[in-house]
């Protein structure tokens, strides 16, 4: 099978980029500084500003982020979390791995993420606290409600934005509407470090905890004497100083992928078999642009009809719904959410990164065309 030629991702570095992280990378290893030094500080201090936040507190992994934040919110007390069953693995594992139980809701089938019906009907007198999931950089439009849903219960909101960089609703971003949010910096997110993630808040205590829990739960960071069981999740000063290049970068990289955005949602008006989900706020981060196929369309089919016309799909968001993953047998309870299971089974996401041109794009809406008059992906119409 010959190379695709329209690729899910690609990481955008201009030559000045590079040329900003070497100069800084040569400084770490001159000075021998190569963790928990100037560059951390800056990304943390320059990642607050752009959210609008006071503390952001920068950890070694998005799944890091969910980690030390669930412990900093939950403490050794436990409890239950509430989590979308349609979210990656680490919404479901960062809260065993911090002791606490999951318990998984259902969506609303036009924002990916549950609303206060949802919420209402998974809750149970041992639920802590709800992990908000922004799927594919959407902010729910029922985010203020769930806020407020939790606050009157007395649980904590925590967002899990690592899809969500860039995305605001009503001028407020990603994870500032709960306790904290949680930012992934893997290599296919909207902003890369590598490797890497930040826990964001205007809480005082949380982020003195986080920033305890990422260090082995030294209060002190070079003195070995631990006051909690912490764990090492501390960011290294070289991935800083990637991260930093990128976040100058988060205008533009907006800027580029609503372009793509844009043209994929005129080229698909009028296509039938397909619903595109669209965020409901601007900006968005279109970290994916998740397009819904009509029941009994084969998914698999369509995947490989298109990359025969060089279009190579991105991953789903998700597959699977959390419970259908072999390692989350008997660690969390079986459940009904019929709408996350519906939708992990029949969308696909287009190709949409920022060094994609118009013509790419165009591109991608013709092999979908072309694979969706396929009789073997999509089934006949019923009378």
């Amino acid at each position: 099978m010959r190379p695709a030629r329209v690729v899910p991702v690609r990481p955008d570095f201009r030559d000045a980029d590079i040329e900003d992280v070497l100069a800084a990378v040569r400084t770490s290893l001159t000075t021998g500084q190569l963790t928990q030094g100037a560059q951390v500080e800056a990304f943390e201090r320059e990642t607050a500003r752009c959210c609008g936040v006071r503390h952001a507190v920068a950890v070694a992994s998005g799944t890091a982020a969910l980690v030390c934040g669930l412990r900093a919110l939950s403490g050794e007390g436990g409890g239950e979390v509430l989590v979308p069953a349609n979210s990656f693995y680490s919404s479901a594992a960062a809260p065993l791995l911090a002791g606490l139980r999951v318990r998984l809701t259902d969506v609303d089938a036009g924002t990916l993420a549950p609303g206060v019906r949802d919420l209402e009907r998974a809750v149970t007198g041992a639920t802590t606290g709800v992990l908000l999931v922004h799927m594919g950089g959407m902010i729910t439009p029922d985010v203020e409600a769930v806020a407020a849903w939790c606050a009157r219960r007395g649980l904590w909101l925590f967002e899990d934005c690592a899809h969500a960089h860039g995305s605001r609703l009503g001028g407020r971003h990603a994870g500032t509407f709960g306790a904290a949010g949680a930012f992934s910096f893997y290599a296919t997110k909207v902003l890369t470090s590598a490797e890497g993630g930040m826990v964001i808040t205007d809480d005082d205590e949380l982020a003195r905890l986080v920033r305890l829990y990422r260090n082995l739960g030294k209060p002190e960071p070079w003195r070995s004497y631990h006051t909690v069981l912490g764990e090492n999740a501390r960011m290294s000063e070289l991935h800083a100083a990637v991260g930093r290049v990128q976040l100058r970068r988060l205008d533009a990289f907006l800027t580029a992928r609503d372009r793509v955005a844009r043209r994929y949602t005129a080229g698909l008006a009028g296509l039938r078999g397909v619903r595109p989900l669209l965020p409901q706020h601007s900006p968005a981060s279109w970290y994916k642009y998740v397009v819904v196929l009509d029941p009994g369309t084969d998914r698999q089919r369509l995947r490989a009809l298109m990359r025969e016309e060089g279009v190579q799909l991105g991953g789903e968001i998700y597959e699977l719904p959390l419970d259908a993953q072999p390692v989350f047998r008997g660690r969390i309870p079986a459940g009904e959410h019929p709408v996350a299971t519906d939708l992990c089974a029949r969308h696909i996401c287009l190709p949409l990164h920022t060094r994609m041109s118009d013509a790419d794009a165009d591109a991608v809406l013709r092999a979908l065309e072309a694979a969706l008059a396929d009789p073997d992906v999509t089934p006949p119409p019923r009378h």
